[in-house]
Protein backbone atom coordinates (compact mmCIF):
# COMPACT_ATOMS: atom_id res chain seq x y z
CA UNK A 1 0.00 0.00 0.00
CA UNK A 2 1.41 3.39 -1.01
CA UNK A 3 1.68 5.87 1.83
CA UNK A 4 1.22 9.48 0.81
CA UNK A 5 2.86 10.98 3.88
CA UNK A 6 6.51 10.07 4.22
CA UNK A 7 7.43 10.35 7.86
CA UNK A 8 10.92 8.95 7.25
CA UNK A 9 13.05 9.00 4.10
CA UNK A 10 15.94 6.85 2.88
CA UNK A 11 18.21 9.86 3.42
CA UNK A 12 17.19 10.15 7.07
CA UNK A 13 17.76 6.43 7.65
CA UNK A 14 21.19 6.75 6.02
CA UNK A 15 22.07 9.63 8.37
CA UNK A 16 20.99 7.46 11.28
CA UNK A 17 23.46 4.80 10.10
CA UNK A 18 21.34 2.45 7.99
CA UNK A 19 22.58 1.38 4.55
CA UNK A 20 21.35 -0.57 1.51
CA UNK A 21 17.76 0.55 2.11
CA UNK A 22 15.22 -0.19 -0.60
CA UNK A 23 12.17 1.84 -1.56
CA UNK A 24 10.03 -1.14 -0.45
CA UNK A 25 11.58 -1.04 3.03
CA UNK A 26 10.86 2.67 3.36
CA UNK A 27 7.29 2.07 2.17
CA UNK A 28 6.89 -0.64 4.84
CA UNK A 29 8.33 1.72 7.46
CA UNK A 30 6.04 4.62 6.57
CA UNK A 31 3.03 2.31 6.27
CA UNK A 32 3.82 0.99 9.78
CA UNK A 33 4.30 4.43 11.27
CA UNK A 34 0.90 5.48 9.94
CA UNK A 35 -0.90 2.21 10.78
CA UNK A 36 0.34 2.17 14.38
CA UNK A 37 0.17 5.96 14.88
CA UNK A 38 3.92 6.32 15.45
CA UNK A 39 3.65 9.77 13.94
CA UNK A 40 4.90 12.35 16.44
CA UNK A 41 8.59 13.27 16.34
CA UNK A 42 9.08 11.78 19.83
CA UNK A 43 7.40 8.48 18.93
CA UNK A 44 9.41 8.23 15.69
CA UNK A 45 12.70 8.95 17.50
CA UNK A 46 12.09 6.24 20.10
CA UNK A 47 10.84 3.71 17.55
CA UNK A 48 13.80 4.22 15.22
CA UNK A 49 16.40 4.22 18.00
CA UNK A 50 15.07 0.92 19.39
CA UNK A 51 14.77 -0.69 15.94
CA UNK A 52 18.25 0.53 15.01
CA UNK A 53 19.81 -1.22 17.99
CA UNK A 54 17.66 -4.34 17.88
CA UNK A 55 18.41 -4.96 14.19
CA UNK A 56 22.02 -3.77 14.01
CA UNK A 57 20.86 -0.88 11.77
CA UNK A 58 18.73 -3.20 9.64
CA UNK A 59 21.24 -6.03 9.27
CA UNK A 60 19.24 -8.58 11.27
CA UNK A 61 15.61 -9.15 10.43
CA UNK A 62 15.34 -12.24 12.58
CA UNK A 63 16.66 -13.51 15.87
CA UNK A 64 20.12 -15.08 15.60
CA UNK A 65 19.40 -17.86 18.12
CA UNK A 66 17.69 -21.05 16.92
CA UNK A 67 14.42 -20.45 18.75
CA UNK A 68 14.68 -23.79 20.56
CA UNK A 69 14.41 -21.93 23.88
CA UNK A 70 10.84 -20.95 22.91
CA UNK A 71 9.69 -24.52 22.31
CA UNK A 72 6.47 -25.29 24.22
CA UNK A 73 6.40 -21.81 25.82
CA UNK A 74 2.68 -21.55 26.45
CA UNK A 75 3.02 -17.86 27.40
CA UNK A 76 3.96 -17.28 23.74
CA UNK A 77 1.28 -19.62 22.41
CA UNK A 78 3.90 -22.14 21.31
CA UNK A 79 1.96 -25.35 21.87
CA UNK A 80 3.08 -27.52 18.94
CA UNK A 81 6.40 -29.16 18.27
CA UNK A 82 8.54 -26.82 16.14
CA UNK A 83 6.72 -23.63 17.19
CA UNK A 84 9.84 -22.30 18.96
CA UNK A 85 12.06 -22.14 15.86
CA UNK A 86 9.16 -21.32 13.50
CA UNK A 87 7.96 -18.36 15.58
CA UNK A 88 11.28 -17.07 16.91
CA UNK A 89 11.92 -13.33 16.82
CA UNK A 90 11.26 -11.66 13.45
CA UNK A 91 11.45 -8.06 12.33
CA UNK A 92 13.34 -5.04 13.60
CA UNK A 93 11.82 -5.52 17.05
CA UNK A 94 11.63 -9.24 17.48
CA UNK A 95 8.02 -10.39 17.24
CA UNK A 96 8.10 -13.78 19.00
CA UNK A 97 5.66 -16.63 19.55
CA UNK A 98 2.72 -18.26 17.78
CA UNK A 99 0.12 -16.07 19.52
CA UNK A 100 1.91 -12.83 18.54
CA UNK A 101 2.31 -14.05 14.95
CA UNK A 102 -1.40 -14.91 14.86
CA UNK A 103 -2.38 -11.46 16.14
CA UNK A 104 -0.10 -9.90 13.51
CA UNK A 105 -1.49 -12.15 10.73
CA UNK A 106 -5.00 -11.03 11.69
CA UNK A 107 -3.96 -7.34 11.74
CA UNK A 108 -2.36 -7.59 8.30
CA UNK A 109 -5.02 -9.94 6.85
CA UNK A 110 -2.17 -12.15 5.63
CA UNK A 111 -2.43 -15.82 6.64
CA UNK A 112 1.04 -16.50 5.17
CA UNK A 113 2.48 -14.78 8.26
CA UNK A 114 1.77 -18.07 10.04
CA UNK A 115 4.39 -19.70 7.78
CA UNK A 116 6.81 -18.23 10.30
CA UNK A 117 9.98 -16.28 10.85
CA UNK A 118 11.41 -16.36 7.32
CA UNK A 119 8.25 -14.92 5.75
CA UNK A 120 7.80 -12.21 8.39
CA UNK A 121 11.45 -11.17 8.45
CA UNK A 122 11.53 -10.86 4.66
CA UNK A 123 8.15 -9.19 4.10
CA UNK A 124 7.31 -7.29 7.28
CA UNK A 125 10.43 -6.22 9.20
CA UNK A 126 8.97 -2.80 10.05
CA UNK A 127 5.29 -3.75 10.27
CA UNK A 128 5.99 -6.57 12.71
CA UNK A 129 7.96 -4.09 14.85
CA UNK A 130 5.06 -1.63 14.67
CA UNK A 131 2.63 -4.35 15.65
CA UNK A 132 4.73 -5.24 18.71
CA UNK A 133 5.03 -1.52 19.55
CA UNK A 134 1.27 -1.08 19.37
CA UNK A 135 0.42 -4.26 21.31
CA UNK A 136 2.73 -3.15 24.12
CA UNK A 137 1.31 0.35 24.45
CA UNK A 138 4.59 2.04 23.56
CA UNK A 139 3.02 5.25 22.19
CA UNK A 140 1.28 5.86 25.53
CA UNK A 141 4.54 5.26 27.43
CA UNK A 142 6.38 7.73 25.20
CA UNK A 143 3.58 10.30 25.37
CA UNK A 144 3.91 10.20 29.17
CA UNK A 145 7.54 11.31 28.84
CA UNK A 146 9.46 8.02 29.04
CA UNK A 147 13.24 8.17 28.76
CA UNK A 148 15.31 6.03 26.41
CA UNK A 149 16.22 3.94 29.47
CA UNK A 150 12.54 3.34 30.31
CA UNK A 151 11.68 2.49 26.69
CA UNK A 152 14.70 0.15 26.48
CA UNK A 153 13.57 -1.70 29.61
CA UNK A 154 10.17 -2.28 28.01
CA UNK A 155 11.59 -3.39 24.65
CA UNK A 156 14.52 -5.42 25.95
CA UNK A 157 13.42 -6.56 29.40
CA UNK A 158 16.67 -5.03 30.67
CA UNK A 159 19.16 -2.43 29.57
CA UNK A 160 21.10 -4.34 26.92
CA UNK A 161 22.68 -1.86 24.50
CA UNK A 162 21.40 1.21 26.38
CA UNK A 163 24.34 3.45 25.38
CA UNK A 164 23.89 2.57 21.71
CA UNK A 165 20.12 3.10 21.89
CA UNK A 166 20.74 6.51 23.47
CA UNK A 167 23.23 7.35 20.70
CA UNK A 168 20.65 6.51 18.01
CA UNK A 169 18.04 8.53 19.87
CA UNK A 170 20.34 11.58 19.99
CA UNK A 171 21.08 11.20 16.28
CA UNK A 172 17.37 10.97 15.53
CA UNK A 173 16.71 14.17 17.52
CA UNK A 174 18.68 16.07 14.86
CA UNK A 175 16.70 14.35 12.07
CA UNK A 176 13.18 14.49 13.51
CA UNK A 177 12.72 17.80 15.27
CA UNK A 178 9.60 18.94 17.03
Amino acid sequence: EQVENKYVTIEQLNKLGWSDITDEQVEDLNYSLKKYDITTPERIRHFLSQCSHESGLGIWTQELASGDDYEYREDLGNIYQGDGPRYKGAGYIQLTGRSNYQRFADEMSDPKIMDGVDYVSKNYPWSSAGSWWNANGMNQIIDSGASVKQVTRRVNGGYNGLAEREKYYQRSEELFGN
